[in-house]
């Protein structure tokens, strides 16, 4: 015999899935505590809600082709990438083709804003030379204020043959 819910407990019982999704989306939480990204990769990033979640966590690969420390303690770096789909068209447009990678609180923070966001914690990520092919771990996001897709932040660069 089947059992039926009335379809306003069924409705309830959604959209709080699907809250509690959006919830954990917006924060920067992962769903899998054991994700190379960790359960909070947005902790020291400053005003994350402007980056939306394309993908929790995410490993790609390509060649630097350029590093710029930014003042808000990040380096904002250009990747040529194996895999263009991860790219949109501000990336062809702004950004020479590249994905944007930003690995943060690598540098002293300048930026008024961003100082709290490191406030404490300094990166381990070792940021590799122009012309270095990398796998790179880190959520893949759309930037809002800019309107290209990066990884940020990112959690792990290393070089790779």
């Amino acid at each position: 015999m089947a059992v039926r819910l009335p379809l306003a407990k069924l409705c309830a019982g959604v959209l709080v899935a699907v809250v509690a999704m959006a919830a954990a989306c917006a924060s920067g939480g992962s769903s899998d505590p054991s994700s190379p990204c960790g359960p909070n990769p947005f902790e020291h990033v400053y005003h994350p809600q402007r980056l939306k979640v394309l993908a929790d966590c995410r490993t790609i690969t390509g060649i630097i082709d350029h590093v710029k420390r930014e003042p808000d303690g990040d380096d904002h770096i250009r990747l040529r990438v194996d895999d263009p789909s991860l790219l949109d068209q501000k990336n062809i447009d702004d950004q020479q083709g590249d994905l944007v990678l930003e690995p943060v609180c690598v540098h002293a923070v300048t930026q008024e804003d961003a100082k709290d966001a490191c406030s404490g914690y300094h990166s381990d990520v070792t940021v590799r030379p122009a012309g270095t092919h990398v796998r790179v771990t880190g959520p893949w996001v759309l930037d809002t204020e800019h309107g290209w897709n990066e990884i940020h932040p990112v959690v792990r660069i290393e070089a790779v043959p």
